[in-house]
């Protein structure tokens, strides 16, 4: 699930909601928004979300629990209708505990190592923390071996994705939980975490319209779209589902649907038959003979092969892309 963020320093009377995110989150504990109008702030956040009929998780500090006006998580939470909090440092096992009994928790999965929750799961999400700072996010490993944790509990997992716009102050590097993902596309980010986690969160406040809708597509029809840049005579290829084929090689993309739409077996012409690079799209010649018209994409460097021609090329911040592309996905070929 996609989730968008919604902070009080950018919040305004007209700011929109994306419509196609149902579940929001906002922090009530970053130092810079804890001012005389903070409580007064985040209540009309809390109601306008809450008017929208969307769900919320709320980031929260004792300093911040204090700055709302209350003295008690239970009492806001029943207020606001919250449907989440995630606890940051200073509250006991005995105030996680009870908060239980008003909504979900969310609980850090980036630093917590035991088992805490083995006797009562229900409700309970695991969220990784955001690293402003580059340089300081989570590596893969780590990463994965802490949710390892977490699905053996039966719990489910978020984690964060930084922006292509409007990056959150003080240090404006994308607030994200992988570091290796920090600066490429949104919708990149999204997708190879997609298979990893169940909540896909932007860190950031904002984001373009095209990395938006992209990332909404894909909610949508469970279908990658690859842009490409490809051969004039080759642009009947954009916009249709390809499938890739089960027994493809670590090094290479085989697409299923290369009958359909390739015109299998047609004699083709040998040209452009040079260097395929790492994302280069391809199709089989007239030597390769019966094979000729399958099309591959190259997901390591080729040397040059006179029995296969490049037809194109995926664009270079999207090559990414080809580390979410597992046997049997879905994708599609798209202009930028």
């Amino acid at each position: 699930m996609f989730v968008r963020s919604v902070y009080i320093s950018d919040y305004s009377d007209d700011y929109k909601l994306d419509k196609k995110c149902n579940l929001y989150f906002t922090s009530f504990h970053v130092p810079e928004e804890l001012d005389d109008d903070f409580a007064s702030k985040a209540s009309k956040l809390l109601r306008r979300l809450k008017a929208e009929n969307k769900e919320v998780i709320v980031d929260l500090s004792p300093r911040g629990l204090n700055a709302l006006g209350y003295d008690k998580i239970g009492d806001f939470v029943d207020e606001y209708d919250i449907d989440y909090i995630r606890f940051d440092y200073g509250f006991t096992e005995q105030d996680i505990m009870e908060t239980k009994m008003h909504c979900g928790v969310v609980i850090n999965a980036s630093t917590v190592r035991t088992n805490f929750f083995n006797e009562a799961t229900d409700g309970v999400i695991a969220i990784h923390n955001f690293y402003p700072r580059k340089e300081t996010g989570l590596d893969l490993e780590y990463f994965e071996s802490q949710n390892r944790l977490f699905r053996k509990a039966g719990i489910e997992i978020g984690a964060y994705i930084s922006s292509d716009k409007d990056l959150r102050g003080p240090l404006f590097e994308g607030l994200a939980t992988i570091e290796e993902y920090r600066f490429l596309p949104p919708y990149v980010q999204y997708c190879l975490l997609k298979d990893k986690v169940d909540y896909v969160i932007l860190g950031d406040g904002g984001i373009s319209d095209m990395q938006r809708d992209l990332i909404h597509l894909i909610e949508a029809d469970d279908v990658i779209s690859i842009p490409v840049d490809f051969d004039e005579k080759y642009e009947h290829l954009y916009e249709k589902v390809f499938t890739v084929r089960v027994d493809s090689p670590e090094s290479l993309i085989r697409v299923k649907e290369t009958r359909e739409y390739a015109s299998f077996g047609e004699m083709i012409e040998p040209e452009n038959c040079i260097e395929r690079g790492y994302g280069s799209i391809t199709i089989d010649n007239k030597k390769y003979l019966r094979y000729s018209g399958e099309i591959h994409i190259s997901k390591k460097d080729f040397p040059e092969d006179d029995k296969v021609n490049v037809i194109g090329m995926i664009n270079d911040e999207y090559k990414p892309l080809l580390d979410s592309l597992k046997r049997n996905s879905k994708f599609r070929f798209i202009r930028l």
